[in-house]
């Protein structure tokens, strides 16, 4: 279950294990250019992303990091130095004036002392890989320079030629993955143990994803990138987004160029956002491939944050270029639809395949109401959390009723549509729910009053966007009616609709450590498989089951096996029984691995959170109650039940808990 998937990431705390690693690797690459300087070695501060020592940290497995010593920094210092060369290089000859936000080298003091800083970076880079002591990091880093080298020469060559998608990723791949896949080795080579040129090559192709993310970007005329927008075009330097589009040469205008790349013709995705979905799956293959050679999760976690910064590129040029050609904005405001609505542009309502899309979000969302009508909204769909934050003080729970309503709306509007829409339609409904979630996440007004609670808040307080986000991801997932062949892919769903709320409120109350927002994480995911399984048979009356095959072939069952007793009154077999015994064990674990993370919450938000944790898994002994059938009996806590759970969680002393799920409540007494 410690299976990463790019769009599951945040399951793992990915902003958290970034930042986390980041200062780690600033600390250790700043001892390693002091000790270069004292052997008068010219070497860089440690500045700027530093992804390529980041990666190189990532894949050293979290068992094997108490065994890093200097030469590990020595060899990720002598990577980045690489790195910075080619920087100060690329600068001279692009004629960059800016870089990273400031201006460039070659910019303030001349051509001439930037390309000798270069060179110098370049040659001292050789010295501090040798003093890694590793003849086999050594090896692979002077043939991955070499490939660097070569990589930018055959591009300089490609220059004003219009390629193909193969050979452009045969450049990238030399160009950037080279030094990638030097990094990604260098913990390998000096730990020994085997695999060095499988890791290798993978950090080849992770490098040539982060070439094309980079890439992308480009055209993003937003986004932060320190450079300027559409300069590989201007440069007629051809990479692969060209080769989405009908663009055919390098002439087009600025205006047409865009409007070719982030345009929506007839409401179809724009070649950016088909590009991001493209970036998206090779991301996910890429960190599976990191799983199985053992990497640690920061190296999923920075995959996924290049996707996601594409994808709020994207998003963000999408819609500054519909709003720049005032697509839409007429017909918006004719139907009293909410500005935010108006990037969705070329998207005319006779090409939508179900017309009223956007007045059902909107529609939705206003008959939600505003705070005032929450309460009652809490206490119908969420009677056991709303018992629980009575606990809260009421402006606390408010911005709690708030955050449940943006939830519990995400949902509803594709859970058993009223209308009965399609698929497709209910993905076209929550494409427009994320736009107007974003655009009040960004500040801009909707006039809708959920969200400008919700989000605002949430931005204010310092969330990650990542959460809202993976909630509706989630709940995307719930419309396809996937079926879930492991429990990885099972852990994504929940983290989405779960995991990443609970992550959500951690930070809405001012908390950012790592390991209290993963404990949050496995609270949330605890509660959703609780959620599982009290509701195997109902789920299956909608055609949906939520248990992984994985748990069915362990236990000798199958769906139509399921299916079949769902509708019978045939006494459940063992096999039955011991899957769901172990579905409970899988979310005991999680409840006890979150268990311990309240005590650093604050006080007036661990009272609630620890009554509803109790509460909810009380269910495990009201399903074995009912002798395991939840198939045809749905289990429930009485009020009785839950005041009695709630009771003994507030109880929840001061020091540390057990970890172990049988203590549970029994560490709450």
């Amino acid at each position: 279950m410690t299976a990463i998937h790019c769009a599951a990431l945040p399951a793992r705390g990915g902003h958290a294990i970034r930042s986390a690693a980041l200062d780690l690797v600033r600390s250790g690459l700043g001892r390693a250019a002091r000790e270069l300087a004292a052997r008068e070695i010219p070497a860089p501060e440690p500045a700027g992303k530093l992804l390529r020592p980041l990666l190189a940290y990532g894949f050293v497995p979290e068992r094997h990091r108490p065994r890093l010593d200097e030469r590990f920094w020595y060899g990720a210092l002598a990577i980045q130095m690489v790195h910075e060369a080619s920087l100060l290089h690329d600068d001279i000859l692009d004629d960059a004036s800016e870089r990273r936000g400031t201006v460039t080298m070659a910019t303030a003091q001349g051509v001439g002392p930037a390309l000798v800083m270069g060179d110098h970076f370049l040659t001292a880079a050789y010295r501090a890989a040798s003093l890694t002591g590793s003849s086999e990091f050594l090896h692979h880093f002077i043939e991955a320079v070499e490939r660097t080298v070569d990589g930018e020469v055959r591009q300089g060559r490609a220059m004003g030629q219009w390629l193909t998608a193969e050979v452009y990723e045969r450049v990238v791949r030399g160009k950037s993955g080279a030094l990638m896949g030097a990094a990604s080795c260098l913990g390998p080579a000096i730990l020994g143990g085997g695999g060095v040129e499988a890791i290798e090559d993978l950090g080849r192709d992770i490098g040539a994803l982060y070439q094309s993310v980079d890439d992308l970007l480009d055209y993003c005329v937003s986004a932060p990138t320190g450079k300027q927008p559409l300069r590989d075009y201007r440069q007629e330097k051809w990479t692969w987004v060209l080769d989405l589009t009908d663009v055919d040469d390098f002439g087009w205008s600025d205006t047409a160029l865009l409007v070719a790349i982030f345009g929506r013709p007839s409401g179809k995705p724009a070649a950016a956002e088909r590009a991001v979905e493209r970036l998206h799956r090779r991301a996910h293959g890429l960190a599976e491939r990191s799983i199985a050679l053992d990497a640690s999760p920061l190296a999923g976690a920075l995959l996924c944050s290049w996707v996601e910064s594409a994808r709020a590129g994207v998003a963000n040029t999408v819609q500054e270029v519909a709003t720049s050609r005032g697509e839409h904005r007429a017909n918006c405001a004719s139907a009293g639809l909410p500005a935010a609505l108006a990037p969705v542009g070329p998207m005319a309502r006779a090409a939508l395949s179900h017309p009223s899309s956007e007045a059902v979000v909107v529609d939705a969302a206003h008959r939600i109401g505003g705070p005032e009508s929450w309460p009652a909204y809490f206490r119908v769909h969420a009677k056991t959390f709303s018992l629980a934050a009575l606990l809260f003080p009421a402006d606390a729970r408010q911005r709690v009723e708030s955050l449940y309503a943006y939830c519990r709306l995400t949902d509803d509007l594709v859970d058993e549509p009223a209308d009965g829409a399609p698929p497709d339609v209910l993905l076209e409904r929550l494409a427009i729910w994320r736009q107007l979630s974003r655009a009040a996440f960004d500040g801009e007004a909707t006039g809708i009053p959920v969200l400008r609670y919700a989000m605002t808040d949430a931005a204010r307080a310092g969330v990650s966007w990542l959460y809202p986000n993976a909630l509706l991801e989630g709940v995307e997932m719930d419309v396809a009616q996937l079926s879930f062949e492991m429990w990885s892919d099972l852990e994504r769903y929940t983290f989405g609709v779960a995991g990443a709320v609970g992550g959500w409120m951690t930070q809405l109350f001012g908390v950012q450590d790592p390991d209290v927002l993963a404990r949050a994480h496995s609270l949330g995911h605890g509660m959703q498989l609780t959620n599982i399984l009290r509701d195997v048979g109902e789920d299956l009356g909608r055609g949906r089951l939520y248990l992984p095959r994985e748990l069915l072939d362990r236990n000798g069952l199958t769906r139509e096996v399921i299916e079949a007793l769902h509708g019978s009154l045939d006494p459940l077999p063992a096999s039955y029984v011991a899957a769901m015994d172990e579905l409970m064990a899988v979310a005991d674990g999680y409840y006890a691995h979150a268990w311990p993370g309240m005590e650093a919450l604050p006080g007036f938000f661990r009272r609630p959170v620890a009554v509803a944790a109790a509460a909810y898994r009380g269910i495990h002994d009201e399903v074995r109650r009912n002798h395991y059938d939840n198939l045809r009996l749905r289990a429930h806590t009485s009020l009785g039940r839950k005041l009695l759970l709630g009771t003994r969680a507030l109880m929840l002393p001061r020091g540390g808990v057990r970890p172990e799920p049988e203590g549970l409540l029994e560490a709450a007494t």
